[in-house]
């Protein structure tokens, strides 16, 4: 149902940015009468229109967030089997947002992560940054005690043109008075960051925003590793602060490590393909939902990180559909993931986050528990089990608070327990270096460190203790959801379940919130379209029509609509065989005949009616009945006794039902573009009424070649039932007949050999068979073969003629619907057409029309 819905939104955006393509920039530059507001107005449109077919064509989208040094970057290296394919560091540095695209490969073997893609902000995206960016350093100058003139400073400072050099000199000159006058340290982490974006905008933007560059896994790896920035800020000199790089005069032709590194602050996103095996993560059950994205936030509530990154995280957030909050098991209570959850709540108000939250606790097996005691309590738990006494949930959070203290901290961001996952990302990387020999759970490096003497023996000791604890729980109580969470963990480190959790809420809740956020973008393209119209409404009071001919109105929306039918019917072609006009395939209309057919050859009828007993014997007629219809010693030659005498019955039912399935595959193939045609008829009919073919000439002295190709395509594609004669047609001229003789399954004479099968009830076998056999069960079995091998050749037959047909038509469609979608967009064209028809114009400017027909788009 999603999809359906998803692509009616798609097709409801794209209408308007093709009309918008026709619309020339800043209108109001060229007509006195033009509003001011009308640019500002085509400019949120397009942006609207642009991100509703952005969305529905979007993949599913699963965020991962979480405390910094929760382990995040590790987590995602255990879900999709290879440790190291993120860059994974104990130092608070800046990061980015990397875009995982999930694809299954066939075969146990290693993850494959390559089609390493950088994404640079535009310039509207540093706008919207810098902004966030000057926001938050307001509200730290302001908790710093920062003078009332400094903040003056930043409030008048105008960030519309940020291509003009003057802005950003004006906050380098600001970050400069304030770095010298305060060393409030949240103030200082915040203006080192801007102060880093503002130079290397100046040194990069004009030449990388908006520029995509594909880069090697080499150059990744070196380009993503930031230098680690001093954490002695308050001491630092302002002109300690990282220079600006060279400037670049244009776009560079590739995208070295050093450059990824000096223009870091620009990336947008990081996208990389990731291919896994169904050995490691089998992705079937999320293969309806388009692509599958998991988006690895950067960490964030570090003391020093980003508040770009704050920026580009709840940017994209906007977008996720799913999102897997983790949290640091080392540090429960910590109060940062709240802070996260708030962020979240205030970039999506009115929705209830919790029901698009999987929440997992990182790094369980570290969970300080020595801190009260908490494993030899834990081991007290185990131990108790000698004396058979119940376990309950509530004695084991009384004994463990800081178990109690983390599992109830997960409640702030779901409600449904089920939910949570106990996390110990090496374990399962452990495992699956383990299980195979072939396949490489990470670097050669990681892999080192795992085979490194005592480097699980954490993790292997804190398995075991919690697996015998959640034995013990659900010994007492099976539904102890604590028991199934333990068990998860200690099973695998929690990362099957992990697996299990994304896959469902993606199937069952993923598409549906990718529609509702796709629903909100077109609501907001809805309303542009009413300012666009309450405008036109502005510029018709002022006497100037912005209405389109009706004959004009009726055309396109004539070419449209046979548009969208003809790409639904393509989009079927091949799912199902030609039918005949009962709904009955071509196929089974032919081995139906055929079955018949043979089944009737008087062949059988003289056998069977000459076996007595089940038995066949040729004797010669007695009495008057020999008298009557012996010819002298002649035998009976019309009872088939070798496999020979088969052949002419065979030749010939072959022959004729290869005819008969001719004409039902072309009888098919008629109805089939009847039914087609049937469903254009209105279309059908008021194009037949006004396309002329002595048009062609005109259009092509008037417009040009391309425009007559397209007009002449739009003669030859409106009506389907034209093109059967030349399906037909092309169908005969490729047709491979069948040759009888090559699938006539019994032996037959040859020139080595004299004689084909001999039949037991001949005389001369019966002669040297001593146990009579039943002839009629080998009857039966030879009819059956008969038919069951032209059965197999016709059917084939049929299928490919089939095919062929799918093929013709496919052909077709893809002449006429490029060719339909290029002519929506020749307004001129269409008008020219329109007042053919007509025979009036009207004086209204072409864009002022397309504009009017945007307005009015459901």
């Amino acid at each position: 149902m999603e999809p359906e819905k998803l692509c009616d939104l798609k097709e409801y955006g794209q209408s308007i940015l093709q009309r918008l393509d026709s619309v020339p920039q800043n209108p109001s530059q060229h007509e006195d009468w033009v509003p001011a507001t009308f640019d500002e107005c085509l400019i949120r449109l397009r942006e609207a229109a642009s991100k509703t077919v952005e969305l529905a064509t979007s993949p599913v989208k699963i965020g991962v967030m979480g405390e910094f040094s929760s382990g995040k970057s590790l987590l995602l290296g255990s879900l999709i089997g290879y440790a190291d394919a993120l860059p994974v560091s104990a130092n608070p540095t800046t990061g980015n947002i990397t875009a995982l695209h999930i694809i299954q490969q066939e075969d146990f073997q290693t993850t494959k992560v390559d089609k390493f893609t950088v994404e640079y902000l535009s310039h509207d995206g540093v706008r919207d940054c810098l902004s966030f960016m000057l926001r938050e350093a307001e509200k730290r100058a302001i908790a710093a005690g920062l003078p009332l003139a400094q903040l003056a400073t930043l409030k008048s400072l105008n960030l519309k043109d940020i291509k003009d050099i003057e802005v950003w000199n004006r906050i380098l000159s600001w970050s400069e008075e304030v770095w010298n006058s305060t060393p409030n340290l949240e103030l200082r982490y915040l203006l080192r960051e801007l102060v880093l974006f503002a130079r290397i905008y100046i040194s990069y933007g004009a030449a990388m925003c908006g520029q995509r560059y594909p880069i090697d896994g080499n150059t990744a790896l070196e380009g993503l590793k930031l230098p680690d920035m001093p954490m002695a800020i308050q001491t630092l000199s302002f002109n300690s602060l990282p220079s600006a790089p060279m400037k670049l005069p244009k776009p560079p032709l590739q995208l070295l490590a050093k450059l990824l590194q000096n223009s870091f602050p620009l990336i947008r996103r990081i996208d990389i393909e990731v291919r896994l095996s169904k050995e490691i993560w089998n992705l079937s059950a999320v293969q309806g939902t388009s692509e599958f994205i998991l988006l690895d936030f950067p960490g964030l509530g570090a003391s020093n990180s980003g508040v770009r990154d704050t920026f580009l995280s709840l940017r994209e957030l906007a977008e996720v559909q799913t999102i897997l909050i983790l949290l640091n098991g080392q540090s429960p209570g910590s109060d940062r993931a709240n802070k996260i959850f708030t962020m979240m709540e205030q970039q999506r108000p009115g929705e209830d986050l919790k029901d698009l939250i999987l929440v997992g606790v990182g790094r369980f097996n570290q969970l300080p528990l020595e801190n009260e005691g908490g494993e030899r309590e834990l081991d007290k738990l185990i131990d108790d089990a000698a004396v058979n006494t119940p376990l309950s949930e509530t004695t084991v959070f009384e004994k463990l608070t800081v178990l109690k203290t983390t599992l109830d901290n997960t409640l702030a961001f779901t409600t449904q327990k089920d939910r949570i996952v106990l996390l110990d990302q090496l374990m399962g990387l452990a495992d699956l270096a383990k299980r195979s020999s072939k396949v490489k759970a990470g670097s050669p490096e990681f892999l080192a460190n795992l085979d490194y003497p005592g480097f699980l023996d954490q993790s292997k000791r804190m398995r075991q203790k919690w697996r015998y604890l959640s034995e013990r729980l659900l010994e007492s109580d099976p539904r102890s959801i604590l028991g199934r969470q333990l068990g998860y963990f200690a099973q695998d480190g929690g990362i099957g379940k992990l697996r299990e959790l994304i896959q469902t809420h993606v199937a069952s809740h993923g598409l549906r919130q990718l529609h509702q956020d796709t629903r909100k973008a077109a609501n907001v393209l809805r309303q542009q379209q009413n300012r666009l119209e309450v405008i036109l409404k502005e510029i018709q009071e002022q006497g100037i029509p912005t209405t389109e001919s009706q004959a004009f109105l009726d055309l396109r929306a004539a070419i449209e609509n046979l548009d969208k039918t003809y790409r639904n019917f393509q989009k079927e072609l091949g799912k199902e065989p030609l039918k005949d006009r009962r709904g009955v395939a071509v196929s089974d209309v032919v081995k139906d005949e055929l079955t018949d057919r043979i089944f009737n050859w008087n062949e059988w009828t003289l056998l069977f009616n000459k076996a007595k007993n089940g038995t066949i014997i040729l004797t010669k007629s007695k009495g008057a009945a020999g008298k009557l219809f012996e010819r002298g010693n002649r035998a009976d030659s019309s009872i088939p006794t070798k496999s020979d005498d088969f052949y002419p019955a065979f030749e010939k039912t072959v022959k004729e039902l290869e005819g008969f399935a001719r004409d039902r595959i072309r009888q098919a193939v008629i109805d089939l573009l009847n039914k087609l045609s049937n469903q254009v008829a209105l279309e059908r009919d008021h194009l037949k009424a006004i396309l002329r073919p002595e048009m062609e000439q005109d259009i092509e002295d008037n417009f040009g070649t391309e425009e007559a190709d397209l007009f002449y395509s739009l003669l030859q594609g409106y009506d389907p039932d034209q093109w059967g004669d030349v399906i037909v047609s092309e169908i005969s001229n490729k047709d491979k007949p069948l040759i009888p003789e090559t699938i006539f399954p019994l032996a037959r004479r040859d020139e080595k050999h004299n004689i084909g099968q001999i039949f037991d009830w001949t005389p001369e076998r019966r002669q040297t068979t001593s146990k009579p056999a039943n002839h009629q069960f080998l009857i039966l079995r030879l009819r059956d073969e008969i038919t069951a091998s032209a059965n197999l050749h016709l059917v084939q037959y049929v299928s490919e003629v089939d095919q062929q047909v799918n093929s013709e038509l496919s052909g077709i469609l893809d002449k006429i619907i490029p060719s339909l979608q290029n002519l929506s967009k020749k307004e001129a064209l269409l008008r020219y057409i329109a007042v053919e028809e007509s025979g009036t114009d009207t004086a209204i400017p072409t864009w002022l029309q397309i504009l009017s027909e945007i307005s009015s788009i459901s």
